[in-house]
């Protein structure tokens, strides 16, 4: 590879590294929050409690180990964002009436609005910004992101 190339893959990577927390920012800050704050509750979500309401939002509801598992967190911090819910009134934990070990957790009525509210937004502006780059690879950018993501998280590639 000879030096003009190599330097703009390396100004490419280095646009990217300075948008990434733009971007992280950006998707918070992008929230409905107005929603929740309609909910009785002053602060909006965090971070974490969003990903959780969109989590249950796309499952419509999971068991304890199955939200720890899918946020790729332990069972007592998954535990402890469910009671963080419960007092936004944002989730409902329910025992399962055959097995009291597990415990069922699903948005609560008004929350289904406030996750619908946010991956409709999501949703129109990836679609409106996709039809601005037709010539880029939808399935290619996901693959991107996902091996992005994994490679920040500290896994390996497989």
């Amino acid at each position: 590879m000879n030096a003009a190339p190599r330097q703009k893959s390396a100004a490419i990577t280095a646009e990217l590294v300075q948008l990434l927390p733009e971007l992280a920012v950006t998707l918070y800050e992008a929230g409905p929050h107005e929603k929740a704050r309609g909910h009785g509750q002053s602060e909006p979500l965090t971070g974490r409690q969003m990903k959780a309401v969109v989590f249950l939002a796309r499952r419509g509801g999971a068991t304890m180990g199955e939200l720890a598992d899918g946020l790729e967190i332990g069972r007592a911090a998954a535990s402890e964002l469910v009671t963080r819910l419960s007092e936004k009134h944002f989730v409902v934990r329910e025992d399962d009436p055959s097995d009291r070990r597990v415990v069922h957790v699903t948005l609560a009525g008004p929350a289904e609005g406030y996750a619908d509210s946010l991956l409709a937004a999501w949703s129109d502006q990836l679609e409106a910004v996709f039809a601005l780059y037709p010539g880029i690879d939808p399935e290619t950018l996901v693959a991107f992101l996902r091996t992005l993501i994994d490679r920040l998280k500290g896994q390996s590639l497989t």
